[in-house]
């Protein structure tokens, strides 16, 4: 199985989207906000990524936040759900 990086590509126009699709999997678009998420295999990146800046109608291209961050959403909720809750004072004015 290869690793995958996921790309945010902000485009002039969406007839590079035809384009795109070749390069990888195009998984989301907007065309009114003009982007594009598209993934790649991560060992093609670098070839990827100077294809992707010398196409005509592309504005420029931003790897994903996404993958470099650790998914935390369970662990939150565990959390949460273990934590003691707090107790609430009662003052009267």
């Amino acid at each position: 199985m290869h690793n995958r990086k996921s790309l945010i590509v902000y485009f002039k126009s969406p007839r590079v989207i035809k384009r795109l699709k070749k390069h990888g999997n195009v998984t989301y678009y907007h065309k009114k906000r003009k982007y594009a998420i598209l993934y790649i295999n991560e060992d093609r990146y670098d070839e990827v990524m100077k294809d992707l800046k010398r196409l005509n109608h592309v504005r420029r291209v931003e790897e994903s936040l996404l993958d470099d961050e650790p998914y935390r959403f369970s662990e939150d909720k565990e959390e949460k759900e273990h934590a003691e809750p707090e107790e609430v004072s009662s003052k009267k004015a």
